[in-house]
């Protein structure tokens, strides 16, 4: 035990800290947003998706508080991307779904149950192993090739639609699911991206930053995430679609972060330690995303089959 807090603590001298501060406060922004959105979201499940649903939502306060807190995530989130690594702060941001449970519990006047502490507590545990056993070292963001962000994107991208795909075929949950993987997804990619822009900043200025075409692949991936959260909550019950946007995110950042910008993580028994971390992290969303916490009483009335059933109700590929 002593050797694990001595290497964690090893870990975090060595990565700046304010990085991981900032993506512990942008996982808060995070949870924070998907609970008011999720507000405003129950009082919309009598309309199919579209327009107008979208058009109603951005005249409710707490929607609108929701994208606020969205976007004061996204600047801290990518502040964290600019200070730390992609295979550091991702895991971080995922700790949104316990926190998204803290706040569901105030917005709706529950209160946590102990299955539900332990949860958390033992997804933080995995997150804090996967960090420390993977130990990731700074990669080199600026020098990626062009033909490297085509592949990876246009393979990440092709992820995406293939999600989207399913979501128009699939019924129920598997629809709401595959929804909420394609948008978090999206949100990886966008994180990847806004890992370059940010290098741009530092670099260059504010022409590096506007001159780049990653800042706007960012913005076009991370308002396609907004729209695919928005259709995988309408799709049906956050059980379904809170376990693709929460673990995908990191998983594509991650991946990212090794594959494109070469960071370099531990591999042999180092690896496999990692992997625990992530099978606890599994372990605690299914368990977590279950949490009654993350549905409210006005839930209960769900969608009619014909809604639920119309497939043109949602986004898909063009």
């Amino acid at each position: 035990m002593a050797g694990v807090v001595r290497r964690l603590v090893g870990y975090v001298v060595r990565v700046p800290v304010v990085s991981l501060i900032l993506a512990a406060l942008a996982a808060t922004g995070n949870a924070a947003a998907a609970v008011l959105q999720r507000k405003a979201a129950l009082e919309e499940q009598d309309h199919e998706f579209g327009r107008g649903v979208l058009r109603r939502l951005a005249q409710k306060p707490v929607w609108i508080a929701g994208i606020l807190a969205m976007v004061a995530a996204f600047l801290l989130h990518a502040t964290a991307l600019n200070l730390g690594e992609l295979s550091a702060v991702e895991p971080i941001i995922a700790l949104e779904l316990p926190l998204s449970l803290l706040f569901a519990s105030w917005v709706f006047g529950s209160g946590l149950g102990r299955l539900e502490w332990a949860s958390t507590i033992t997804m933080t545990g995995g997150v804090i192993v996967v960090l420390t056993a993977l130990s990731p070292t700074p990669g080199k963001p600026t020098s990626v090739s062009h033909i490297d962000y085509v592949l990876a994107g246009g393979g990440t991208a092709g992820t995406i639609g293939v999600l989207c795909l399913a979501g128009r075929i699939f019924r129920g949950p598997l629809r709401s699911a595959c929804l909420g993987a394609a948008a978090g997804t999206s949100f990886g990619l966008t994180a990847s991206l806004v890992k370059e822009s940010v290098a741009q900043l530092s670099s260059r200025g504010l022409f590096g930053l506007v001159s780049t075409w990653q800042t706007y692949a960012a913005i076009s991936f991370g308002v396609l995430g907004v729209i695919l959260v928005q259709a995988a909550l309408h799709a049906g019950r956050l059980v379904a679609a809170q376990p693709g946007i929460t673990l995908m995110d990191p998983l594509v950042s991650t991946l990212w972060g090794v594959l494109v910008f070469d960071e370099q993580v531990r591999g042999g028994v180092y690896l496999m330690i990692a992997a625990l971390g992530a099978v606890a992290m599994l372990a605690s969303v299914l368990v977590l995303a279950h949490s009654p916490l993350l549905e409210s009483r006005e839930d209960a009335p769900r969608l009619a089959a014909a809604r639920s059933d119309d497939p043109a109700a949602y986004p898909h590929p063009a």
